[in-house]
């Protein structure tokens, strides 16, 4: 059916519009109003693909909340289409730490050796799929052709600018039938093709053992020479017109060589090479292979990356290294430029310089998923870091489109990103994440406040006011609590614990309302910690620590004490889940195992409740108990074995048939309570959120979709939902509630919200949920 030209604010498109044809067709906003709706729909098209109307619908209504946009988020969720299953949640608030107004286009690289070329005056991004077919995607509409077809096993090495046109080079390495692990690879041999025509270009370079990983170009002798670094530690200057070296090969570097780029020096074409383990890079005679110079010290890390320019008659190089920073050289005399160009959160792994509007600028992409722009000479940063990528950056580059200046970023999950150089980053009231990703997320309530705990990577803790997102504190003494799901509550004198289990081996206690730890940090050292839950027990507050040596070490935390003896639950390699769950007096205990098992045990006698229970495919990672008709369960996941399992813990066997609906590895794992009736919650890599009733063994209505991977989820009150996805947090009331405590809960920056949010908070439900 022929559609009319779309209007940025017709919101019919969520019936099924092609996101591709959107992004091609849409005229330019005219007003705020369009412009919020085009940013908010570019940054997620790349999701609404696979999406149905209800699915877009609620997508663009979380996208609309990370922009803090809380009118335009409701408006998404009112155009959902009628008459189709909806879920039980709606976005209530939103985090936005990678929310980024100048979002251009979001792509996805069909393979995993994409580079950055310029192909006919357009910037693509060139890569190898299976069967050897190397294809280009255009980073700013998307479109994708087929190029040439190369030799099966192909990958893509680089692209480099030669004598007029441009060449990509692809690696063929020699399958080895003894799968001989050396250190220095197995044979390669590296083809050049021309980029325009997609015909091969002269002769490839065969090298024994050291696959080739990087390639410069230069003119030398009349002659147009690429230089290359491999595996190795060797760096290989060849003509690609007879595929012979022309020089010896060069070493001098530990480990194999990262980066390589040329320019020329008072007439001398150098090459410009770092190393796996240099702190320093070498500049080197293409040809004669002797130093050039001093080498470029300073860093105080290994160098990742290296580019050249030239700027007031100068040879420049840029370097990005592990220490966080970029650094800028005078080729001839080897002394730094400047300041070093700090601002990453991370590792810099990207570097790339381009003239613009007359001014030279150097890009940088790192670990921390951001790109920063400078200005070269003076140092200076341009812009705000430019976000939204969710894995480490791996490429960038600057384009021109008709709106001007683009930067663009490949990170090393395949994703394409492009943004405006010169827009600002947000406008709305958005509100900042916790910071890196999450480790552990749980919720409690401590002087009348609702607290969310995030466990961070990074190895902190932070508090956050569930009413007030923008209320966040470190929690101190928490240095190193970085073990995934290893966080639990528990109450103790009517006050609020929060326990945290470290890769140090320390459980750490600490008073949510003051923040004061709770006595000394439970030892576990010797044993090594790998999941953390709590239960009470005759009346007494239980800390159940599953361990990496097979046991379950159980501690008092009234007395403080650990309870004798360990339970030995015969499994050597690890109980990597635990959870319990009471009934009639009697405390279960359900662990997870390394070996792809779950047991039972009765607590108090510490014996084995019947044989392992088989079934998953992998380690069992999460455990989280109910009584559902009155039978105790447990339901459990295991990690890239994608269904969820439930058990009857009075028989021991499965309860109906696996959970399916997750399509990769599931996260993290909840139960909690909709209409009296218990529901388990799972999140996972496919950037989901589903639900199944555990009375009907069913899956509740459709999936919640995220724009990055969910890595946790957590109850609340009132059958609420606090979901944790890359940097993000994101509160999902119920949705068929019109009024009640979830409506007092303010958005973030709001000021036409009716609602209070300083409303009486209700208690939290205890968690039974486990690593």
């Amino acid at each position: 059916m022929e559609r009319q030209r779309l209007m940025w604010n017709d919101t019919a498109f969520l019936a099924g519009a092609d996101p591709a044809e959107v992004l091609r067709t849409a005229p330019p906003p005219v007003d705020e109003a369009e412009r919020r709706t085009a940013a908010a729909y570019r940054s997620v098209a790349w999701r609404l693909s696979r999406a149905d109307g209800v699915g877009r619908a609620q997508l663009l209504s979380l996208e609309a909340a990370r922009f803090g946009w809380p009118d335009l988020a409701a408006r998404f969720a009112s155009v959902a289409p009628s008459g189709e299953p909806t879920a039980p949640w709606r976005v209530g608030w939103a985090t936005g730490r990678r929310a980024d107004e100048r979002t251009v286009r979001v792509m996805r690289c069909d393979g995993v050796h994409a580079v950055l070329a310029v192909r006919n005056g357009r910037l693509v991004a060139v890569d190898a799929v299976p069967f050897g077919e190397v294809r280009a995607l255009d980073v700013l509409d998307g479109t994708s052709r087929e190029l040439f077809k190369a030799p099966q096993d192909a990958r893509v090495v680089g692209s480099v600018e030669a004598g007029g046109r441009v060449l990509v080079l692809t690696g063929h390495e020699a399958r080895d039938r003894h799968w001989n692990t050396d250190r220095q690879g197995p044979d390669d041999t590296v083809r050049a093709w021309d980029l325009s025509t997609g015909e091969p270009v002269g002769e490839p370079l065969a090298v024994a053992h050291g696959l080739l990983t990087t390639v410069a170009a230069m003119g030398a002798d009349g002659r147009t020479l690429l230089v290359s670094g491999g595996w190795d530690g060797l760096v290989r200057v060849w003509d690609p017109a007879t595929g012979r070296e022309v020089a010896e090969p060069a070493g001098g570097h530990r480990g194999w060589v990262t980066a390589v780029a040329t320019a020329r020096v008072a007439g001398r074409p150098v090459a410009v090479t770092a190393g796996e383990h240099d702190h320093h890079v070498l500049v080197r005679d293409l040809l004669s292979g002797r130093p050039v110079g001093r080498p470029l010290t300073g860093h105080s890390a290994p160098v990742l990356a290296v580019t050249t320019t030239h700027a007031d008659g100068r040879a420049l190089a840029v370097t990005a290294s592990e220490d966080h920073t970029a650094r800028v050289w005078d080729l001839a005399t080897g002394a730094q430029l400047g300041a070093p160009l700090t601002g990453h959160g991370h590792r810099v792994c990207a570097v790339t310089t381009a003239l613009v509007d007359g001014r030279i600028l150097a890009v940088t992409g790192g670990w921390d998923h951001t790109l920063r722009v400078w200005d070269l000479l003076t140092g200076a940063q341009l812009a705000d870091a430019f976000t939204g990528h969710d894995q480490p950056v791996q490429e960038v580059a600057v384009t021109t489109s008709d709106a001007g200046p683009v930067v663009v970023a490949r990170a090393s999950d395949g994703l394409l990103r492009t943004w405006c150089l010169t827009e600002r980053r947000h406008g709305g009231d958005v509100v900042d994440g916790p910071g890196r990703k999450i480790a552990s997320l749980t919720t409690a309530t401590a002087g009348g406040r609702r607290i969310v705990a995030t466990g961070r990577y990074d190895g902190t803790v932070g508090l956050w006011d569930l009413a007030r997102p923008r209320t966040t504190r470190p929690l101190s003494g928490h240095t190193d609590t970085a073990l995934p799901g290893g966080m639990a509550t528990a109450v103790v004198d009517g006050r609020t614990l929060l326990l945290t289990a470290g890769r140090d081996g320390l459980v750490r206690i600490a008073d949510l309302e003051t923040g004061d730890a709770f006595g000394a940090p439970l030892d576990c050292r010797d044993t090594e910690p790998a999941a953390l839950a709590t239960t009470v027990a005759d009346g007494r507050p239980l800390v159940l620590v599953g361990t990496r040596t097979g046991t379950v070490r159980i501690w008092d935390l009234t007395a403080g004490q650990e309870t004798e003896p360990p339970l030995a639950t015969g499994d050597d390699r690890g109980v990597r889940a635990v959870g319990a769950i009471s009934v009639d007096g009697r405390t279960t205990l359900v662990t997870g195992h390394t070996d792809r098992t779950v047991r039972i045990w009765d607590l108090a006698d510490r014996a084995s409740l019947g044989r392992p229970l088989h079934g998953h495919t992998r380690a069992v990672e999460r455990v989280s108990t109910a009584l559902v008709d009155g039978t105790p369960v447990a339901v459990t996941t295991a990690g890239y074995d994608p269904q969820p399992r439930v058990w009857d813990l009075t028989t021991g066997r499965e309860r109906g048939e696996p959970l399916f609906g997750h399509r990769s590895r599931i996260a993290d794992l909840a139960v909690t309570t909709l209409d009296d009736r218990t529901v388990a919650v799972t999140c996972g890599d496919d950037a989901t959120v589903r639900a199944w009733d555990l009375h009907t063994h069913t899956r509740i209505s459709r999936a919640l979709r995220f724009p990055y991977r969910v890595h946790s989820v957590a109850p609340v009150d009132g059958g609420a939902l606090l979901v944790g996805f890359a940097d993000e947090l994101a509160l999902l009331p119920r949705a068929e509630l019109s009024d009640g405590p979830y409506e007092s809960v303010r958005w973030p920056g709001c000021r036409r919200c009716p609602h209070s949010s300083e409303a009486a908070a209700p208690s939290f439900p205890r968690s039974t949920r486990s690593n």
